[in-house]
């Protein structure tokens, strides 16, 4: 799993995107997502203990996610 928080810190240190693509161990394009999706939603570090990744991941893209119709 993408590590949401440790991005969204690493960001608050004014690391660069590689830099913290590197330490996540993830592409600069999933850190580039994540911190424009962040910024559009107003998501920033510091976060509440209870935001973990899992619902960093549903907050951030969850409605990036098609609709079912039945």
């Amino acid at each position: 799993m993408t590590k949401y928080r440790e991005i969204l810190r690493l960001a608050s240190l004014d690391l660069t995107q590689q830099n913290i693509a590197d330490s996540c161990n993830v592409s600069k394009k999933t850190v580039n997502r994540v911190l424009k999706k962040a910024k559009e939603l107003n998501v920033s570090w510091p976060l509440d203990e209870n935001e973990t990744d899992a619902v960093l991941a549903e907050k951030l893209f969850s409605a990036n996610l098609p609709t079912r119709l039945y």
